[in-house]
């Protein structure tokens, strides 16, 4: 699964600082960068690049995230879209965003979408999951302390048993 995520949506729905804006999309692309190692996820966070000046959308390559910068005169939302459009399978592609009409034009061409509240929680979920798959598989080992001290108990029971 490719998860397309609107980049200014997400930041936007994130902060309300007095961050200038780059501080605010460093701290998104940390994020997702991390989230997306974690989960092993495909994230593509697009952002749309006002004073752009490239014909061509330029790219920052991470392992499991791409981070794209719009080409002049190229909404994000428009690119979003195209993206689905030329995908052979839109079907396989999440858009995250909480713009009304990109959604619906999303799914309008087959692909899922889930707004940025329930991608965050949809993460927190996996999150928990994984904490607990970690819990389960841990070994509990008695220290030398927890042996003598139900050794001790064990004694005690077998001395009131006896008499």
């Amino acid at each position: 699964m490719l998860y397309l995520i609107d980049g200014y949506n997400i930041l936007f729905k994130f902060f309300h600082s007095e961050k200038d804006i780059q501080t605010q999309r460093d701290l998104i692309i940390k994020f997702f960068q991390d989230t997306a190692e974690k989960f092993h996820l495909k994230i593509h966070l697009i952002f749309d690049a006002h004073k752009q000046q490239e014909v061509l959308a330029t790219h920052t390559y991470d392992k499991h995230l791409k981070v794209i910068f719009t080409p002049k005169d190229q909404t994000a939302d428009e690119y979003i879209l195209e993206q689905i459009f030329l995908s052979k399978t839109p079907s396989q592609i999440t858009l995250i965003t909480s713009d009304n009409s990109l959604t619906f034009q999303a799914k309008h061409m087959k692909a899922h979408t889930k707004s940025v509240d329930e991608f965050i929680d949809w993460l927190s979920e996996k999150e928990i999951k994984k904490e607990t798959k970690k819990l389960d598989k841990e070994e509990f080992v008695d220290t030398k302390h927890d042996i003598q001290r139900l050794l001790k108990i064990f004694e005690e029971k077998l001395d009131d048993d006896n008499f």
